[in-house]
Formats: structure tokens, sequence, C-alpha cells
């Protein structure tokens, strides 16, 4: 009996060694430009020391979206780089929470906010999600028609909700199984009330079981 229990901590302490170290977390920083000229150059991620860069973040006022992958924990500190109406700025956020507005400077300047999950606009807890790859839009810049292509958790029929950049659910989509597993959908740009939605940035959301993937897209009619 007292091996068995050895060898299921060895198993437990093996699996936190490796299979939690390896989990890696996606999730969205949300930038208010307000009547600001943002530009955001670059992030940096603390622990460990890891850097992106974030081009074209700011290029979409009045609120802009850039998502990070491949994560590999929730930052302790969070440093963005770039200008504010062409001055050069760095913000250092330590221990930054999720839903929660940063100002860069007075009230009145531009401020940003993260989630834990890889999208923006809808409260999500901060636990590691594991990256999944489950999830295809085709195309990422959407004039007419966007192909949405997933591979479904479980059995039901799937449903992948399209979110505007402040996180409204704007429409539902139920995927059609498809040949070798996998199930699409296609969006019209259109919202639940038939209506097309505004130009911006939008997020298609595929949640199921523990399993969360969100796409960016930019709706540009």
């Amino acid at each position: 009996m007292k091996n068995r229990c050895a060898g299921l901590v060895i198993v437990l302490v093996s699996l936190l060694a490796f299979g939690v170290a390896n989990a890696e977390i996606e999730f969205a920083g949300v930038l208010d430009l307000g009547v600001n000229v943002v530009r955001v150059d670059s992030a940096n991620f603390t622990p460990p020391d890891t850097a992106f860069l974030t081009t074209g973040w700011g290029s979409h006022p009045p609120m802009d979206t850039f998502i990070f992958t491949g994560v590999p924990a929730w930052p302790e500190t969070l440093r963005l780089y770039g200008t504010v109406n062409s001055f050069p700025f760095i913000v250092t956020l330590v221990h930054p929470d999720t839903s929660t507005w940063y100002h860069f400077g007075s009230l009145a300047g531009p401020k940003v906010k993260f989630y834990g999950t890889g999208y923006g606009g809808v409260e999500e807890s901060k636990p590691v999600v594991q990256r999944q790859q489950r999830l295809a839009v085709s195309p990422s810049i959407v004039t007419r028609q966007m192909t949405v292509r997933l591979q479904p958790v479980g059995t039901g029929r799937p449903v992948v909700e399209i979110h505007d950049a402040a996180g409204n659910v704007v429409r539902s989509l139920d995927c059609t199984a498809r040949a070798g597993g996998f199930a699409s959908a296609t969006w019209n740009r259109a919202d639940e009330s038939g209506r097309l939605v505004p130009k911006g940035i939008y997020f298609c959301r595929y949640a199921e079981a523990d399993v969360i993937a969100v796409r960016k897209v930019l709706v540009a009619h």
C-alpha cells in the first residue's frame, strides 16, 4: 500500500512539473484611446521575461484589442512601450488584475485592461486555460462573409459566439457537423436582428467544457 501511495505521489508530481508548467494562456488587452493618438509597440511579461511585438495596437480607435497567445503564465509585472500623442511612454503594471481599467497617467488619458482567457469584454478568471488550436476563421478581415471551422469537444451541436470589442454577444452561430470530426458555420456580418454590425474588431469564441478558443477578426465592410 505504501508503495502504491509513493507511486501515486510521483505521478502527481510529474504531472504538476510537466503538464502545468507547459500550459499556456491566451488573453487580450483592450485599449481605450479616448481622444488620444496611441501606439503600443511592445509588451513585456515578467516572469518569465517574455516580449511581444504589438504592431498595430491602437490603430483602430476608439477602442482596439490585441490578443496575446502562447503566454507561459499570468504575469506578475506587465510593461507596455509606445507613444501617446507622439510622446514616448512606458506603463508598468504590477500584479495586473482582470477586467480592471488602468490609466496611462491622467484620467483623461488612454486606458487599458486585460482578460485572462484571450478575449476582451467578458469577465473571466485567472486560472490557466490550456491553449487549444480548435478554432479557425477565414478570412480574418471580413468584407462580405466569414467561415468558421472548429473541432468540437463534446457530442452536441457546437455554438460559436461573435462578440464586439466590449464583450457583447452580437450573434450566436450554430455549427453544422462536417466530415473528419469538424464543424463549420458562416457569418454574414449580421447581428441577431439581421442588421449589419458596424466596422471594427470582433471576436469569435468557442467554449466547451474546459476548452476556450478565441479568434480575432476585423469587419471592414
